[in-house]
């Protein structure tokens, strides 16, 4: 596993390290270096969408949470939590004291609640079994506690809940042709990286029987991979 030995630590992360200020300042950075492939690079996902017209994250939810109480994890301003279906109740977790409260927005008619604070402390506001459904889309590399974090979440589900994560592919092709100038490389947001056989065993590890993570879910031709899990019983 590849991690950054000495994290930003909490505290920081929910003001001048926040993800909405260092995530500008990090796609100036890449926009000014490079502007033709930081252009290509989004155009791809955009043309995508567009044709699909299908939300990814969505159809999973429909799919694989039943309706109740849903949360995400690093909801940032709480837009994921504002696409889910009206059978989900959103709530969300966010260390930046700003998107919390942007979430909190979002997730309040709606009979939610957004919680500010690192992950670790925030699930255990929830009592055991609360949730339905949970997502970490673009969060686990970003927690210095995956395990724990982990472990508390299993706790925080229902039986029948079921888990979507998404990150960064490590062993991506494009991480090994491109090297230090990945696209998921984020320093010092990003502190692990996963490659499929981590993160599965990881996932497994922390409480959880893995239910989809094919070829086509972590395909080495992308930078991101993805993978659904249920709570053990």
């Amino acid at each position: 596993m590849v991690y950054l030995e000495n994290p930003v630590e909490y505290p920081a992360l929910a003001d001048e390290m926040a993800w909405e200020k260092t995530f500008s300042a990090e796609s100036e950075t890449r926009r000014r270096r490079n502007p033709i492939l930081y252009r290509a690079a989004r155009a791809p996902k955009a043309v995508w969408q567009r044709l699909l017209r299908r939300d990814k994250l969505v159809s999973w939810a429909r799919r694989y949470f039943v309706p109740g109480s849903v949360l995400d994890v690093g909801c940032a301003g709480g837009h994921t939590l504002e696409r889910l279906p009206r059978q989900f109740v959103p709530y969300g977790i966010e260390i930046s004291a700003e998107l919390s409260r942007l979430a909190q927005e979002r997730c309040a008619p709606r009979g939610g609640r957004a919680v500010q604070g690192d992950a670790l402390s925030a699930l255990r506001q929830f009592d055991a079994g609360f949730f339905t459904g949970v997502i970490m889309t673009s969060f686990l590399e970003h927690e210095s506690e995956p395990r724990a974090v982990l472990a508390a979440t299993a706790r925080a589900m229902h039986a029948e809940a079921c888990l979507i994560v998404k990150v960064p592919n490590f062993a991506s092709w494009n991480r090994a042709v491109r090297g230090v100038r990945w696209c998921g490389f984020r320093f010092p947001e990003h502190v692990n990286y996963f490659t499929p056989k981590r993160l599965g065993a990881l996932v497994a590890g922390a409480g959880f029987r893995v239910l989809r993570f094919g070829i086509f879910d972590r395909f080495p031709s992308s930078d991101n991979m993805w993978l659904v899990a249920r709570r053990n019983p």
